[in-house]
C-alpha cells in the first residue's frame, strides 16, 4: 500500500469574486489549496468541526496532484480538525486546527411576482401624496370587495410638500384577508391630491406565497400526499431541478442544514402565523442561516433531489404551534398550497 497522505500547507486560494477572509482563515464556499505529499489518491477533506461527529462535513476534491489538491469549503464547515481520506480509507489529521470564516452574507433576493404584495414582503403598497396647501389630508384604504375602509391616516404637509404612506397589511381584525384594495384621499381632504401615478389605481394583497416559483406539479400520486400508510408529513410537489424556491411567509428561521433524510433543508417560523414551514430536498445549503429573519418571496434555494429523495421535487410540510419538533403537529398543507397556487 503507498503511503498515507502528508498536508504541510493550506491556504485560502483567491478568485475573481471571491476573496479570501483575512488572516489565515478559510471561508465557507471558498476555494482552498492543500501542498503536501501523496496527494495525488486523496478524494476527501473532511471538516470535523467542534462537537464530534454530527457537524462533519465532507470537501470534495478536484485535480489532486503529489504535491497539491484542490477543493472548496462546505457551506456548513466549521473551524477545527480537517482529515484527509484517501482512495483507500487511508486517514491523515491535519497537524493543526483550521479556522474556517462564514462567507459573506449572500444580498437577499426577491422572488415575489412584481405586480403583488404579500404580507411580511420586502415591498408594500404605497401611495404618494403633494399638498396643493397647507393643512391635513385623510388618506383611507379601501377593500375593493366590500367597499369598507380599512385603514386611515392623517397627513399634516405645508404647501407643495410630498409625502409618502405605505401599508404593512394589516387592519383592524389583523392580517388582511386575500383581495384587491386602493388608496383613496378622503373627501373633503382638499388640501392634498394624490400623484397621478397612484391615483386610484387597485393593487391584489396576499398573506402567502406559493413557494415554487417555476412550472411544477402539486404531486403525481397519493403516496405524494399527507399522511397515508408511510404517514408522510408534507407534500411533495415536483418541479425541475434548479426552479428557485421563495419562503411562502417571512419570519425568523429556526433551523437551516444538513440531514441524511431531508437533504439541505430549511424551517422557518412564520411571523404572525404561529406555525412553522418546513422546505426540504433543496439542491444546495439554503441561502439563509439559522437565526436569519426573512421576508415573505425571499429566495430560499433551488429544488433539489438531495436526502432520501427520488426525483427533483420539494418536500413542503407546515407545523402547528409550537413548532416542528417542538410539540407541535404537522397538519396537511395541500388545501393551503392550492389556495396560494390559484394567485401566485
Amino acid at each position: 500500500m503507498p503511503g498515507g497522505p502528508v498536508a504541510r500547507g493550506v491556504k485560502c486560494l483567491p478568485q475573481p469574486a471571491e476573496p479570501c477572509p483575512r488572516g489565515r482563515a478559510l471561508g465557507r464556499g471558498r476555494i482552498f489549496v492543500v501542498r503536501g505529499s501523496g496527494l495525488k489518491q486523496v478524494r476527501r477533506v473532511i471538516f470535523e468541526g467542534r462537537r464530534g461527529a454530527g457537524d462533519d462535513v465532507t470537501a470534495r476534491v478536484r485535480r489532486p496532484r503529489a504535491t497539491r489538491l484542490v477543493a472548496r469549503v462546505p457551506r456548513l464547515a466549521r473551524s477545527g480538525r480537517v482529515v484527509l481520506v484517501d482512495r483507500y480509507g487511508g486517514r491523515s489529521r491535519m497537524p493543526r486546527k483550521l479556522r474556517v470564516a462564514r462567507a459573506p452574507k449572500a444580498p437577499s433576493v426577491d422572488i415575489a411576482p412584481a405586480s403583488r404584495f404579500f404580507y411580511g414582503g420586502r415591498r408594500r403598497p404605497s401611495v404618494t401624496l403633494t399638498a396643493a396647501q397647507s393643512g391635513t389630508a385623510r388618506v383611507e384604504l379601501l377593500s375593493e370587495e366590500t367597499g369598507a375602509v380599512v385603514r386611515t391616516w392623517s397627513v399634516q404637509s405645508r404647501l407643495g410638500q410630498t409625502s409618502t404612506i405605505s401599508w404593512d397589511g394589516a387592519g383592524p381584525d389583523g392580517i388582511q384577508r386575500l383581495g384587491a384594495y386602493r388608496f383613496r384621499v378622503a373627501p373633503g381632504s382638499s388640501s392634498a391630491r394624490v400623484s397621478a401615478s397612484s391615483s386610484g389605481q387597485s393593487f391584489l394583497f396576499a398573506d402567502h406565497l406559493f413557494p415554487i416559483r417555476g412550472r411544477h406539479n402539486l404531486g403525481y400520486s397519493q403516496t405524494n400526499n399527507f399522511g397515508g400508510a408511510r404517514k408522510h408529513k408534507g407534500q411533495d410537489m415536483f418541479a425541475r431541478c434548479g426552479t428557485r424556491l421563495a419562503a411562502a411567509r417571512g419570519g425568523r428561521v429556526q433551523y437551516a442544514g444538513y440531514h441524511r433524510y431531508a437533504g439541505y433543508y430549511a424551517v422557518i417560523d412564520g411571523a404572525e402565523t404561529g406555525v412553522d414551514y418546513v422546505y426540504m430536498h433543496m439542491r444546495r445549503p439554503a441561502s439563509v442561516e439559522t437565526g436569519d429573519r426573512v421576508f415573505t418571496g425571499q429566495k430560499l434555494g433551488e429544488v433539489g433531489e438531495t436526502g432520501r429523495a427520488t426525483g427533483c421535487h420539494l418536500h413542503f410540510e407546515m407545523w402547528s404551534a409550537p413548532g416542528w419538533y417542538q410539540g407541535g403537529s404537522a397538519f396537511d398543507p395541500l388545501p393551503d398550497l392550492r389556495r396560494w397556487d390559484s394567485y401566485s
